[in-house]
């Protein structure tokens, strides 16, 4: 109801002649016709809404925007059992308040995941103040000498770096040695049938033959 009530409210907004098209949607036509079908192909997709309470405690607030902005959309706690074929993982019910266990198909299971990766280029924090990008470099040693501070310097954080720090697991050291993976190649042409016989004796802790 949630998504029928955005989209007509669109339509008529469209008819009064009060909606401002953005410049992306003047590519595909500003007649009625070409904006209901615009708007009918984001009607047949899936929306996920979810609406929490709004809450006066704003560090609560932080803490629960920064889990969507800073971390991944699973953490590795919630995965509770993987075996090349079907992936358990747990989630919060908002209406029992309790956890519950979800069984996925790994193609589903990866449709899951890769809904929260953000386009290209979108970024998911923007600094103002004497953090923007534009005046940092200028601002930042004021803002440290008025601290009595010595200026620090920016350190590249990885994702290995911030996955063993995060989590405890070192992403680069293999599963069935404990040794240290280093990329020597990709090997292309890959089936999905080999793909998953790859998964099922990762899952078992076999070794793999790579041809």
């Amino acid at each position: 109801m949630w998504r029928y009530e955005v989209i007509n409210l669109l339509r008529q907004t469209f008819d009064r002649g009060d909606l401002a098209l953005p410049k992306c949607l003047e590519k595909t036509g500003t007649t009625k016709t070409a904006f209901n079908g615009w708007l009918s192909q984001h009607y047949e997709k899936s929306w996920i809404v979810h609406f929490a309470r709004p809450s006066k405690n704003h560090h609560r607030n932080i803490k629960y925007l920064g889990r969507y902005l800073k971390r991944p959309a699973l953490s590795i706690s919630r995965l509770k059992h993987y075996d090349s074929k079907e992936v358990i993982f747990s989630y919060l019910n908002h209406t029992t308040k309790q956890y519950l266990g979800f069984t996925s198909g790994i193609e589903d299971f990866i449709k899951r995941l890769v809904q929260h990766i953000p386009d290209t280029g979108f970024r998911m924090i923007r600094y103002y103040g004497f953090l923007a990008t534009r005046v940092r470099s200028k601002l930042l040693p004021t803002v440290y000498d008025l601290l009595d501070q010595p200026e620090r310097k920016a350190i590249p954080i990885r994702f290995p770096i911030m996955m063993k720090s995060s989590f405890g697991i070192d992403p680069l050291e293999c599963i069935l040695c404990k040794s240290r993976m280093v990329l020597t190649g990709i090997v292309p042409g890959k089936t999905m049938a080999e793909l998953h016989q790859c998964h099922e004796r990762l899952a078992l802790n076999r070794p793999i033959a790579l041809a």
